[in-house]
């Protein structure tokens, strides 16, 4: 049996599941959709950042007093904030959706970045050699 839903063909089998070609191909769609939001969060806080260095320069440039421009200065620093919230949430949500898929049977699939990093302890090696400065 199929059914349309929003332009999407669902395909079921006699026993009533989702054939295992159409779990992946609705899996690699919301694994672009994932990593398009992850990569559009990064852009936004990498640009907030730019933001956030440059409101003091400016100020500094303008030689104007430290209360120039605050309230602007205060509201892009709680926006870099809500940022790295919401990119936390998105980095749950990927986990979360690992979770998912090995739930209904996909197991590992590489859509998006091929280098994971661990989540808690650091797994990198301490590098052999330090900057000094002298």
């Amino acid at each position: 049996m199929t059914i349309n839903f929003m332009n999407h063909a669902f395909l079921w089998n006699a026993g009533g599941d989702f054939m295992p070609r159409q779990r992946q191909i609705i899996a690699h769609s919301i694994a672009q959709r994932l990593h398009a939001a992850e990569e559009a969060i990064d852009l936004a806080a990498a640009r907030i950042a730019e933001l956030n260095a440059a409101l003091p320069l400016a100020r500094l440039e303008g030689r104007l007093g430290a209360a120039i421009g605050q309230d602007a200065f205060a509201s892009s620093a709680t926006a870099i904030m809500l940022v790295a919230k919401t990119r936390a949430e998105l980095v749950a949500t990927h986990d979360q959706l690992k979770r998912v898929s090995d739930d209904i049977g996909l197991g590992e699939q590489a859509y998006g970045d091929v280098f994971k990093v661990a989540t808690g302890q650091s797994q990198q090696q301490p590098l052999a050699h330090h900057l000094r400065a002298a």
